[in-house]
């Protein structure tokens, strides 16, 4: 049996780390990365990924952008993207995300049972 592989983008280190740590514990592999240009360079080293989550306030390459290459080199798995929600511009952002290809934005922190719910809704879609 073959467990989901998720893939987590987030220049936080602390978030990447609490993500990695529920979903593993939920039965989900893991592959983190701390910019969006590193998890664009690492994605044939992966092999199948079945859902992305990714920040959408990162330095050199946002969540926005992100997305729009995803989808630009083929990748089609379901995206959700988190935001902090309180700074200027980011429900924009959210909306952008949307537009681009994101399945859910979801505010931090993340609540697990969100996290998990939303998982479940992008694989089910």
């Amino acid at each position: 049996m073959t467990f989901p592989m998720i893939v987590i983008v987030d220049d936080e280190e602390l978030v990447r780390a609490a993500l990695a740590m529920v979903l593993e514990r939920n039965g989900y592999q893991t592959a983190s990365f701390s910019s969006a240009k590193q998890a664009l360079a690492s994605l044939n080293d992966l092999g199948r990924i079945d859902a992305i989550i990714t920040d959408l306030v990162m330095p050199v390459m946002d969540g926005v952008l992100f997305i729009k290459r995803l989808r630009e080199i083929g990748v089609q798995s379901p995206i959700i993207t988190l935001t902090g929600g309180a700074r200027v511009g980011q429900h924009n952002m959210s909306i952008q995300a949307k537009e681009a290809g994101a399945a859910v934005t979801l505010q931090k922190p993340v609540d697990k049972k969100q996290l998990l719910s939303a998982l479940e809704n992008v694989f089910n879609l």
